[in-house]
């Protein structure tokens, strides 16, 4: 991307450009996703309340995720294949949030995801008011709607969170019967 800019100089403007990689705009996209969404946290927590922000903050991930499941259906996946396609999704979100201390292992019908280096969870726990596991079971939830169906359930399980102490965050996924 090229990027034009006015400088001022001896009285005079000039039009200057200066380009940005890819990579740097990448990074200033996974930074502003994870900040906007801390900063509107904040602001509805201010206003009206915690419990009021957890609710607004549930049915916007919500709405994301199913939205955001539906995208990758759309542009990438377009028939989508259990556990595979879920796990590649789960791949393009985490490069999205920049999340990027994940394992995942899949046992017995089970998907488990552990994560150890997260932007958002850093956020967090920067404002300590904030618990991203709330949002999790939706997320993942409504990414496996969006690829696979509005009708379609999954059960998502979160076991272990940094921001309560763990060592990581662990949610787990159970084979939907597909």
């Amino acid at each position: 991307m090229i990027f034009r800019y006015m400088e001022a100089g001896g009285g005079s403007m000039e039009i200057s450009e200066k380009k940005i990689s890819n990579d740097v705009l990448i990074d200033m996209a996974q930074y502003s996703f994870t900040r906007l969404d801390g900063a509107w946290f904040l602001a509805v927590a201010e206003k009206y309340g915690i419990d009021t922000a957890w609710e607004m903050d549930v049915a916007a991930w919500t709405r994301f995720a199913y939205g955001f499941g539906k995208k990758i259906r759309t542009s990438i996946i377009p028939d989508p294949v259990w556990p595979d396609s879920f796990i590649e999704a789960l791949q393009i979100l985490s490069d999205v949030l920049k999340i990027e201390g994940r394992d995942l292992t899949m046992e017995h019908g089970e998907i488990t995801v552990r994560v150890t280096d997260c932007e958002t969870q850093k956020m967090i726990a920067k404002a300590g008011i904030a618990d991203c596991g709330i949002v999790t079971v939706q997320t993942y939830q409504g990414i496996f709607q969006g690829l696979f169906g509005k009708d379609k359930t999954l059960h998502v399980e979160h076991r272990k969170n940094l921001n309560r102490g763990d060592d990581c965050c662990e949610v787990v996924v159970r084979n939907p019967g597909l």
